[in-house]
């Protein structure tokens, strides 16, 4: 490419040093010609203070224009400065704008970007090995409960009744039947957390079933459910992420937010899966929420709700003002996991 004497065309082709060599060496050239010709113009006709006034503003006006031209020559740098500084990990990572003039400083914000995209890119298949490795874990031990400690304590129960119809002592048969309560109501909290785990209907009949036995589950809420547009079953990673997106959500609910009525929608719009669950609690501040969760500290499981979300192209909202109730609105795309 051949120069032009249009200063554009030096501004977008000279890399940072070649602007700071020319516009130095513009400086020093200026300062080497107007030095000589002051000398020989005042030096006969001017006495010595004045001279070193003439010098001392030369000077100073050669410091200006050059502190001037540097911090507008780095200014590129310190906005990429700005933006590698805001990598945050476990974040949406910002990206450089590449419109740099310097041509070094255009490559280096390509190459940045593309570190970006391979470290989101890798990121998120980590994270997706992760979550479909504690849904396995999850699923086998919700089934070792079921079926090897869940029939063990059915079968307890079931030799208490035989030992009950064979004892006359009435104090005997008292204990045993206290044992017999003790032994159901274990019974029954193994179910609830072998359902809690990996509810055997979600993955037998599909996430509509699994959003209904949620909220029919009890609870210090009531709950109700309302199903559009939905007929088929959906691909597993999804029904997984939005049934436990609704169980976190209400679990929240519950929980903290004391709501004593609890709203699920979900509905099939235009290529896309919403998922609606809205509250009437006391509320909170989004912002009071850090973006990420501190490892061994309780909190609302949001970033866990907006991994799911953000692993499978979509969104997560969370809408909600202290004594306003909460909304959490999941929205994820149908298209991109039918075409794969």
């Amino acid at each position: 490419m051949r120069p032009s004497l249009d200063p554009r065309w030096w501004h977008r082709n000279l890399t940072t040093f070649q602007k700071v060599v020319v516009a130095n060496s513009v400086i020093i050239a200026a300062g080497a010609i107007t030095g000589p010709l002051i000398t020989l113009n005042f030096s006969g006709r001017t006495r010595l203070p004045f001279l070193l006034g003439l010098l001392a503003i030369g000077l100073a006006a050669i410091l200006v224009a050059n502190f001037l031209i540097l911090r507008l020559a780095f200014k590129p740098m310190r906005e990429l400065e700005s933006t590698m500084s805001a990598v945050q990990p476990g974040l949406e990572e910002p990206r450089v704008h590449a419109n740099f003039s310097d041509p070094d400083l255009r490559r280096i914000a390509t190459v940045f970007n593309s570190m970006l995209d391979r470290l989101e890119h890798e990121r998120h298949v980590s994270a997706q090995r992760v979550l479909q490795a504690q849904e396995r874990e999850r699923q086998r031990v919700a089934r070792e409960l079921h079926d090897q400690t869940g029939q063990a304590l059915t079968h307890e129960i079931i030799s208490l009744d035989l030992l009950l119809e064979r004892t006359g002592d009435a104090k005997a048969r008292q204990q045993l039947e206290a044992v017999k309560r003790t032994l159901e109501e274990t019974l029954e909290e193994v179910h609830r957390m072998s359902q809690d785990l990996r509810p055997s209907v979600l993955d037998d009949l599909g996430l509509v079933p699994a959003l209904r036995t949620l909220a029919k589950q009890p609870s210090g809420s009531e709950v109700s459910l309302h199903i559009d547009g939905l007929r088929d079953r959906l691909p597993a990673p999804i029904e997984t992420a939005l049934y436990r997106i609704a169980q976190e959500a209400l679990t929240n609910a519950n929980k903290y937010a004391r709501a004593s009525h609890v709203n699920i929608d979900l509905r099939s719009l235009d290529g896309h899966i919403r998922l609606r669950v809205r509250d009437d609690g006391v509320g909170f501040d989004p912002g009071s929420i850090p973006e990420r969760e501190e490892p061994g500290r309780a909190g609302l499981g949001i970033f866990g709700m907006r991994e799911r979300a953000t692993l499978l192209r979509g969104t997560l909202e969370i809408n909600s003002a202290p004594h306003k109730g909460t909304e959490v609105v999941a929205q994820l795309p149908l298209e991109d996991r039918h075409a794969g």
